[in-house]
Order: C-alpha cells, then sequence, then structure tokens
C-alpha cells in the first residue's frame, strides 16, 4: 500500500499555486512525485524521471481573446511532452460562446499540431444550451474528419437538469455512429443531488448496454453523502457499485456490487489553510462484495487562497 501526501502552497502576489506529490511505500521510504503549478492563465504537470529531473509533462494555457457583448472567444493551447521532456504534441482550441437571454451555444474547434510543427484540424464541437423555468436543456454534437477530408458527426449527447425544491436533477445520453449507418446509445447517465440542513447526498447511475444488446443495464453508481460541520469542516462518505473490479465480472442479474468506500476528511486551518485526507475500502480480490479495512491512502495540505476545487 502507497500513501500519498500532497502539499498545495499558494503565492498570493503573483496568483499561484504549487501541488507537490510524495509517495511512501510500507517500509516508510518516502519519495517525491508528480506535481503541479497553476496560475490564473496557465497550469503545468511537472513529473520526475528515473533519473530524478523534473521535467514538464503536460502545460495549458487559457487566454481570453475577445469579450465583445454577448460573445466570447477563448484560446486555450495543450502542450504534451514525452518521458524526456521534450515537446512531443500541441492541441489549440479556439472556443467562442454566444449567450442568450434564455441559454447559449459554444463551438469549439480543435487544432492539432505534431512534432514536425504541421497543424491539422481535428475536431468541432457545438454545443446549444437552453433554458426554461427550472429545466435546462443541452444538445451537442462532435464532428471529425472522414477519409475525404470533410467534418461527418461521431457522436451526439443530450442532456437535461432539473432544478428540484431539494436539489437537482440531470441526465446526459450519449449516442456514437453504429457500422449500420445512425446512431446508438453507449451509455446513460444520471445524477440525483438532495440538500437537508448540513447534509448533501448525491446519486450516479451510470447504465451501458449489455453485450450484443441495445438495452441498457446500469453498470456503476456511486452515491456520496456529504456533511458540513458549525466548524466549516467536512467529511465525505462515498460508496462505488460496480458490475466489474479487478478483472471480476460479476453477475448481471444481481447487479452492481460494492467494491469500493471513500472517506474524505476535509478540515480548515490558521491562515485560511486547508487539510484533507482520503481513506478507501477496495473490494476483495478474491471474495467478492466484501471490502478490505480502511486505509489512510492521500493526505493534502493547502496554503494560501485554499478555493474547493
Amino acid at each position: 500500500m502507497k500513501y500519498y501526501v500532497l502539499a498545495l502552497g499558494a503565492s498570493l502576489a503573483v496568483a499561484q499555486s504549487v501541488t507537490n506529490t510524495y509517495t511512501t511505500d510500507i517500509n516508510g521510504r518516502r519519495a517525491a512525485g508528480d506535481s503541479l503549478v497553476s496560475s490564473d492563465h496557465q497550469r503545468t504537470e511537472i513529473m520526475q524521471n528515473l533519473n530524478g529531473r523534473k521535467i514538464p509533462l503536460q502545460e495549458t494555457d487559457e487566454r481570453v481573446l475577445r469579450k465583445d457583448g454577448n460573445s466570447t472567444l477563448t484560446e486555450r493551447t495543450i502542450r504534451k511532452f514525452d518521458r524526456n521532456g521534450q515537446l512531443a504534441s500541441t492541441e489549440r482550441q479556439m472556443i467562442e460562446e454566444q449567450k442568450r437571454p434564455s441559454g447559449s451555444t459554444t463551438r469549439v474547434t480543435t487544432y492539432q499540431t505534431d512534432v514536425n510543427g504541421r497543424s491539422a484540424e481535428t475536431e468541432h464541437r457545438t454545443t446549444e444550451t437552453e433554458t426554461q423555468g427550472a429545466i435546462t436543456r443541452t444538445q451537442s454534437v462532435v464532428e471529425r474528419p472522414t477519409v475525404n477530408g470533410s467534418f461527418a458527426p461521431v457522436e451526439k449527447r443530450s442532456g437535461v437538469a432539473e432544478k428540484l425544491a431539494s436539489g437537482t436533477r440531470e441526465e446526459e445520453t450519449t449516442y456514437q455512429n453504429s457500422e449500420n449507418g445512425g446512431y446508438v446509445v453507449r451509455a446513460r447517465q444520471v445524477r440525483e443531488t438532495t440538500e437537508s440542513g448540513g447534509q448533501t447526498t448525491e446519486k450516479t447511475a451510470l447504465y451501458q448496454p449489455l453485450a450484443n444488446s441495445s438495452q441498457l443495464q446500469l453498470a456503476e453508481q456511486t452515491v456520496a453523502t456529504t456533511t458540513k460541520r458549525p466548524d466549516g469542516s467536512e467529511r465525505t462518505e462515498t460508496s462505488v457499485y460496480g458490475s466489474s473490479w479487478g478483472g471480476h465480472v460479476g453477475d448481471a442479474q444481481s447487479g452492481p456490487q460494492l467494491r469500493e468506500q471513500d472517506v474524505v476528511e476535509r478540515t480548515p486551518g490558521p491562515g485560511g489553510s486547508v487539510t484533507e485526507s482520503l481513506s478507501v475500502r477496495r473490494a476483495s480480490a478474491t471474495d467478492a462484495g466484501k471490502l478490505g479495512p480502511m486505509m489512510k491512502v492521500s493526505e493534502t495540505v493547502c496554503t494560501g487562497n485554499c478555493k474547493k476545487q
């Protein structure tokens, strides 16, 4: 079992945060791992290679190029590096959002650049959002190049979000092209959130098609309960149910089985600092439905501007 200790520090003067990850094995040996540097416009993931040298893994830069009335144009650049720290590819996204009184239209055009600097248009994504009263409907289409160079739809998503008296209910269905033409349902996700006093419960269910069938089956389910205490601390308990885990496939008739339980404790400290710990119980590799002992696997210490992600 490895334990992960993350220390996140924020420098308010330059609006920058730094996250360092450390791993400790069962013998108590502690080694530095990956780190993350974030600022207002840039996010850089840094890893340590076998020689102990810190090298970039991925860098994301996002800037607003134009903001005119209800229209905003944003450029997002994602640079990915190889294990030697050399630039491997660059992805550039042009994100144009047009807001309306009852919704919005967002168009994302993605360009991919290889190591030789050649850039190609690789994806178009259009999302339409419309709100009427307590209900928000979302429709999105993803287009990618065909063999003749033109763009054609490959995926569609349809979503409905409804505000309820005690929380919210969201449902999203994903459709993909089939080999016989047209679209088939690939997944449906339902999320329900309820709030009562200082407690919030979120239930998420993922449905996927059965093998060689278009009929959907409950494949995964999570139930997370967050309790807020008067001192500002929080405790989130999450149970994860799945139809498969660790290479095992469960009985389709019995449905998803309990495979993991997580407990996250988030505690505020002096000077705006926050400590967050994660403890986990996982399913036995040999005895389905039974969980092992609860073990602390990570701790995050945040100083500075510790906004909840």
